[in-house]
């Protein structure tokens, strides 16, 4: 199960990058069905997890999938 401090997530994004991959990000999950915004904040939740993982676990893997068609792998 991937976690925030894995070494895909160290790479250092400028803010318009970010935003492009937070956008992708959002792009795809609506893209499967899912449109409230309330659901994907409570699945990208990160504070309730001591260990760095996030709420739905599957969503690291979706984000990393977004950056790397935004910014290659």
């Amino acid at each position: 199960m991937r976690q925030l401090g894995d070494d895909e997530f160290t790479r250092v994004l400028t803010l318009a990058d970010a935003y492009k991959v937070m956008f992708r990000f959002i792009e795809q999950y609506h893209a499967r069905g899912e449109s409230l915004t309330g659901d994907v904040l409570g699945d990208l939740a990160l504070d309730v997890w001591a260990d760095g993982g996030s709420a739905d676990p599957a969503q690291l893997d979706d984000f990393l999938k977004a950056a790397n068609k935004v910014l290659g792998p």
